[in-house]
Order: C-alpha cells, then sequence, then structure tokens
C-alpha cells in the first residue's frame, strides 16, 4: 500500500511523470495520485516545473581531440638540452640508490643484544678446536 510519504519521496527523486517511476511502485504511485487529486496536484505542480526545467537543458559537447591539441600546442618545446643529458641523470640516480641501499646496511647495528652475543660466541671457533686437538691436527 502506498502511503503520501512513500509518494512524495518518489515525486522528488523521479519527477511527476509517472513513467520515470520505479515499476514495482508506478501502479501503486499512480492509484494514490488518483485518490487523492487535491493533495497531489500541489506537490505534482512543483515537480512538473523543474522536469520541464530539466527537460529543456542542452549538455555541452566537449571536443576532446580538439582541445588536447590546442593545449599541448600551447606547451613549450624541447629547450634543446644535449641528448646525453637524460640518459646520465638516470645513471646518477640509479647510482646513487644503490649505493645509498649498501651503505643503509652497514650503517645498521644490531637489532638486539643477541645477535652480539652469538658473534661473540663464535668467533675464532676453529682455532679453538685446534689448541684443544693440539697441534698435530
Amino acid at each position: 500500500m502506498m502511503t503520501e510519504d512513500r509518494f512524495f519521496r518518489i515525486l522528488e527523486a523521479y519527477g511527476a511523470d509517472p513513467a520515470r517511476w520505479p515499476d514495482a511502485e508506478r501502479a501503486e504511485a499512480e492509484a494514490f495520485a488518483a485518490a487523492h487529486p487535491a493533495l497531489v496536484l500541489d506537490a505534482t505542480g512543483d515537480e512538473m516545473v523543474l522536469d520541464d526545467l530539466l527537460d529543456r537543458m542542452v549538455e555541452p559537447v566537449i571536443e576532446a581531440p580538439l582541445l588536447e591539441r590546442r593545449l599541448l600546442a600551447r606547451l613549450p618545446g624541447p629547450t634543446g638540452l644535449p641528448a646525453w643529458m637524460a640518459p646520465s641523470a638516470i645513471a646518477a640516480a640509479l647510482l646513487v640508490g644503490v649505493l645509498g641501499g649498501f651503505a643503509s646496511g652497514a650503517l645498521t647495528g644490531p637489532a638486539d643484544d643477541s645477535d652480539a652475543i652469538y658473534a661473540d660466541a663464535f668467533t675464532g671457533y676453529e682455532q679453538d678446536w685446534v689448541d684443544w686437538l693440539g697441534e698435530d691436527a
């Protein structure tokens, strides 16, 4: 059953033309409009004016390729830089990145004391075995 609130929501969303109303609710909305003509007349009058204004609007036609050509024509051209500058800039950036990556590993300390303890415990491990077995080993 169509309520007054739902009918006015349909009018606000879809306009006064019943052809634009949702198919599932169109029959009930038309029946509500026929049952309450005085109530609906005021509301549909405003919506019809808005529908008419929206129907008269013309969407602008934008020529994208023409606009693109015009914008590209306004861009400044090449400045005449030597051809070797772009590849050298790329190579320099790559070199700085690689060296920075290697240097960052050398500059970081151990995450916790367990790495240092492990390194201290097994430093010179081979020499200890030689001392224990004797010089003959």
